[in-house]
C-alpha cells in the first residue's frame, strides 16, 4: 500500500510539473511573426495553430526557417523568449542549439578538407603527433569524423575549466584511450566530437584558430551566419530562457514507458550495461549541467558538441547553402559539391547499433544521415528537438529551434515533424 501510494504520489507531481506552468500562462497572448514566400503560407498558417492547440508549449518560444534553391522561403518564430517575464520571441532572438551544433562543427572540418588542409585517410597523429598515445595510433580523420574512433568518453572528467584552456584540454583529450577498437564499431560521440575535432583543427589550420574562431571568421562573417560557437557576452541578452521537462527523470520515464519504440529503445539504452551512455554523462563532468545554459559566462566558452547560439534562420541559411551546391545564388562558394556528395554517398548503414545510444544510427563525416518521404537528408539534431538538416535532392535547407524542451525523442516531437510536412506539401504543389 505504501508503495502504491508513493507511485500515485510520483504519477501526480509529474503531471502538475507538466501542466501547471502550462495553465499559469495560458492567458498570455499568443505571437507569431514573419515571412514565408508565396506557396509557402500553410506553414505559417500551421505554425500559429500550433501554438493555439497546444502543440506548441505557452512556457516557450520557436523559430522555424527554410531554405530553397538557396533563397529564403520561411522565416518565422513565435511564444516567448522568457515566459516569466513576459519577453516575447524577437526576429532577432537566439537560442542554444545543444548537439546540432556538431553539425557546424563537422562543416569547418569539411572546408579544411576542401581547401586541401586536412586529408580523410590520414591519421590524426600525423597532424596532431600527441594524439597517437594509448591506442591511437591509427585513428584516422574519417574514422573521427565517423564516430569510430572509439572516443564517445574520456578516461579524465571533461570540465568547465578545460574549456577555458585549450592546452590543457588537449592534453587530457591525447591520452585518453579508446573505449573500443577504433574503425570496428560506432558510437555517437556526443560530448567529445567537437572538442576533438577543435583541437585537430588548431593542428591543421596554419593560423592554428579554435574551431570557434575558425567558424567565425571562415563561415559566420562572410555568409552572415547569425550562429556562435562561444558566444560574445554581450549578445547574451538576445538569448531565450530555456524551459520544459526534458531535464525531468521521472516525467521521461513515465514519457518513455509509454510511448513509441524509438523512446523505450533509448531509456532501455540508459540504463543497460552494453551502452556507454552512463560513461558518457560521468566523464562529461559539470559541463552537462543544466543551469549552464543560463549563464553567459558559460555560453561564451568553446564547446562545439553542444554549447552553440543562434538563429534557426542562421542554421537554415547554412544547409540552404549545401543544398544548393555549396554556393549561394550570389556565387559565394562554401564548400565544394564533391565534399557534400561524400556525406552521403559514403554513409554506410550496416545494422550495427550504436555504441553509445544503443539505437541504429548512420553517420557520415560529422552528420545524420536518413532520408524524409523517399528523400535523402543529412544534418544534426539537438536537445530539445532542435533541428538543422538539408535535402540535396529537394534543394531544401530547414532549421527548428525552441527554448521548451519537451519529452518527446529526436524522431517524434510534432512541432517540428509537422511543419517539415508541410514544408514537403509546399514544395510538391511547387514542383511540376
Amino acid at each position: 500500500m505504501a508503495f502504491m501510494k508513493s507511485a500515485i504520489l510520483v504519477c501526480v507531481t509529474a503531471v502538475l510539473t507538466v501542466y501547471l506552468p502550462q495553465l499559469w500562462t495560458k492567458t498570455r497572448p499568443i505571437i507569431t511573426a514573419g515571412t514565408v514566400q508565396p506557396g509557402f503560407e500553410p506553414v505559417a498558417k500551421l505554425f500559429r495553430e500550433n501554438f493555439e492547440q497546444g502543440v506548441e508549449f505557452p512556457t516557450g518560444g520557436s523559430a522555424f526557417s527554410v531554405y530553397y534553391k538557396g533563397s529564403k522561403v520561411v522565416d518565422i518564430w513565435g511564444g516567448y523568449a522568457d515566459s516569466e517575464a513576459g519577453r516575447p520571441w524577437k526576429e532577432d532572438t537566439m537560442s542554444v542549439f545543444f548537439s546540432t551544433t556538431k553539425g557546424m562543427a563537422a562543416l569547418c572540418m569539411l572546408v579544411l578538407v576542401d581547401k586541401g588542409l586536412l586529408d580523410l585517410d590520414k591519421t590524426v597523429a600525423s597532424y596532431w603527433p600527441e594524439f597517437a598515445q594509448n591506442g591511437k595510433d591509427n585513428v584516422t580523420v574519417c574514422m573521427l569524423l565517423n564516430h569510430q574512433a572509439g572516443l564517445s568518453y574520456t578516461s579524465e572528467n571533461i570540465t568547465l575549466a578545460h574549456l577555458e584552456d585549450q592546452d590543457a584540454l588537449g592534453e587530457v583529450l591525447a591520452r585518453s584511450p579508446p573505449a573500443w577498437e577504433p574503425g570496428t564499431a560506432h558510437g555517437y560521440h556526443s560530448m567529445t566530437f567537437g572538442l576533438y575535432a577543435s583541437q585537430l583543427l588548431r593542428r591543421a589550420d596554419p593560423k592554428h584558430r579554435t574551431l570557434g574562431q575558425f567558424f567565425k571568421e571562415e563561415i559566420a562573417q562572410p555568409f552572415d551566419i547569425d550562429f556562435h560557437i562561444g558566444l560574445p557576452l554581450e549578445s547574451f541578452h538576445r538569448v531565450a530562457r530555456i524551459t520544459g521537462d526534458a531535464g525531468n527523470m521521472v516525467l521521461a520515464l513515465l514519457y518513455g514507458l509509454t510511448t513509441g519504440p524509438v523512446n523505450r529503445h533509448v531509456l532501455w539504452a540508459m540504463v543497460s550495461r552494453e551502452t556507454d551512455i552512463s560513461k558518457v554523462i560521468e566523464s562529461s563532468g559539470d559541463t552537462m549541467e543544466s543551469s549552464i545554459h543560463l549563464r553567459p559566462e558559460t555560453l561564451a566558452l568553446e564547446q562545439p558538441s553542444a554549447f552553440g547560439v543562434g538563429t534557426a534562420r542562421a542554421v537554415a541559411k547554412v544547409y540552404g547553402i549545401l543544398a544548393n551546391g555549396g554556393r549561394t545564388n550570389q556565387g559565394q562558394r562554401l564548400l565544394s559539391n564533391d565534399v557534400i556528395k561524400k556525406i552521403t554517398s559514403e554513409a554506410e548503414a550496416d545494422g550495427s547499433l550504436d555504441r553509445t545510444v544503443g539505437t541504429e544510427t548512420v553517420l557520415s563525416l560529422g552528420y545524420f544521415v536518413g532520408e524524409f518521404q523517399g528523400s535523402p537528408q543529412f544534418g544534426h539534431p539537438g536537445g530539445g528537438s532542435v533541428q538543422g538538416l538539408t535535402d540535396t535532392r529537394r534543394q531544401l535547407g530547414i532549421s527548428y529551434l525552441s527554448s521548451y524542451h519537451p519529452l518527446f525523442s529526436l524522431t517524434d516531437d510534432p512541432r517540428f515533424m509537422s511543419l517539415q510536412e508541410a514544408t514537403y506539401k509546399c514544395i510538391d504543389n511547387l514542383e511540376p
